[in-house]
């Protein structure tokens, strides 16, 4: 058999066919429009799929349905006794390209064009979020089957399609398949994990969301119940927008502290690990990229810096208002009071808070407070995940990060976004993600990502895979 000491002539391989097979590949299913809250698209988006996995020679290719779009699933099976099992989990649906006329090129053409300072960059939905990268990995399995002349790993696939719609299918398919996933060494999704700066990162767990809606309506409080009134009632009429801002004001303080009584009481203390993560990430934060290049803010919030703000990043739950609406905001003048207001709001939750308690305990404060009159509307919750950092696929990513070729590097214990981790953590199974690239924009118009980032992200994806078998052969001594 070949060398066991492959990762270089496969990094060459990717090199070499990169521009005129891997690239195409990549952005031929980035063409195609597979928008989830549509649903245009999708059911040819995911047949295309079933046939990039049929390519690289996987069995059992076939789609399960649940809630909304199908799941795509397939296997590909190593040609080695006693090989490790990797769940490649990806999404193959993305998010609708509007506002379409702020894109300066069409948003499912796939186009190469620059992007200064980040020099080439493929400029098309869904590139970095995430079907450019979910063929990036085919891509690479395909590789190294060529160059080996042989898989050293079983993998198995899977590609939702309404992970924009928050992954409601994937609760039921990891519990149909909850055996089968036990005996997987973890969940891996490949995205493009590198800051501004080049740093890289890798990914082991997330916050959780609720996201809802709170509507103010006039009624018993006061306020007009079915009609907008002329502004000069206000001096003997309630305005039902006041009484929603006057909500908000009551729940947070203008530092960041969140007045909800109980808000902060389950939340868990760092474990030995955590705290040596995040020591990791304090040491290499860059204030000054975060603020100038990500955030465009002068300062994060109630002044703090360093650790603390790292921390609070971390390990803090957030309380943040989305958008409100209410009332006549056209042009000119119109004097009214609006009988209704509504605020999208969305709650970070970290270990151990739970939606289903700091809903009660957000009911429980407006009515404490008088807003008894204020709906609560939830659209979506999503629970806090973690993995352990010592389970061989967080390992294997960690280990193909620090010999990337980039330095500064960090696992994040937590990121503050929100993902579908949960419905595979909560089972105990490890949820990583990690992946070179530089990419912006995603979820607005010209998301784009490098050129060198796509090349470069097949290499962490041959890179996690080399690890992993390694790894792997070395638990079994």
């Amino acid at each position: 058999m070949h060398n066991s000491n492959w990762l270089q002539d496969v990094y060459a391989e990717i090199d070499r066919v990169f521009e005129e097979e891997h690239l195409p590949c990549m952005l031929e299913l980035c063409r195609y429009k597979s928008i989830a809250a549509t649903g245009e698209g999708i059911e040819e988006t995911a047949k295309k799929v079933m046939e990039l996995l049929s390519m690289i020679g996987c069995r059992d290719i076939h789609l399960e349905r649940y809630v909304l779009s199908p799941i795509v699933v397939g296997y590909l099976d190593a040609d080695i006794k006693d090989a490790p099992t990797i769940v490649m989990y990806g999404m193959y649906d993305v998010q609708p390209p509007d506002p379409v006329e702020e894109w300066t090129v069409p948003p499912f053409g796939g186009v190469i064009k620059e992007m200064p300072p980040y020099g080439r960059c493929a400029v098309v939905r869904g590139i970095a979020n995430s079907k450019g990268l979910l063929v990036s990995f085919i891509n690479t399995v395909q590789t190294i089957k060529k160059v080996l002349g042989f898989l050293p790993v079983n993998i198995m696939f899977v590609v939702e399609g309404e992970e924009e719609m928050g992954s409601r299918s994937m609760i039921p398919f990891v519990e149909k398949h909850k055996e089968e996933l036990q005996k997987t060494c973890g969940i891996f999704l490949n995205g493009p994990r590198q800051d501004e700066y080049g740093k890289p990162y890798t990914i082991l767990g997330n916050k959780g969301i609720i996201y809802m809606e709170l509507i103010c309506r006039g009624g018993a409080w006061g306020g007009p119940k079915t009609v907008d009134l002329h502004s000069m009632n206000a001096s003997w009429v309630a305005s039902p927008v006041w009484h929603l801002v006057n909500a908000l004001n009551s729940m947070k303080d203008e530092n960041g502290y969140i007045k909800i009584e109980g808000f902060y009481d389950d939340l868990a203390e760092l474990s030995k690990t955590d705290e040596i993560l995040t020591q990791k990430m304090i040491k290499v934060l860059d204030e000054k990229m975060y603020l100038e290049q990500r955030l465009f803010a002068d300062k994060f919030l109630g002044g703090k810096a360093g650790s603390d703000a790292m921390r609070d990043l971390l390990w803090q739950p957030t309380l943040n208002i989305d958008g409100i609406t209410g009332g006549y905001t056209g042009p000119a003048t119109k004097t009214i009071i609006a009988h209704e207001a509504r605020c999208k709001m969305d709650i970070r939750l970290v270990p151990n808070m739970r939606a289903d308690d700091i809903l009660e305990k957000l009911r429980k404060h407006l009515d404490k407070n008088g807003y008894e009159d204020i709906e609560i509307n939830v659209n979506q919750t999503m629970a806090w995940a973690k993995s352990d950092p010592d389970s061989l696929a967080a390992r294997a990513a960690v280990k193909a990060m620090e010999n990337s070729g980039y330095e500064g590097g960090s696992p994040w214990p937590i990121y503050p976004g929100t993902g579908p981790a949960c419905v595979f953590t909560q089972k105990g199974l490890p949820y990583i993600s990690y992946g070179l690239g530089q990419f912006g924009r995603i979820h607005a118009p010209d998301e784009w990502m490098t050129v060198k980032g796509l090349r470069e992200n097949e290499h962490s994806c041959a890179a996690f895979l080399y690890y992993l078998t390694e790894l792997a052969k070395e638990d079994e001594k």
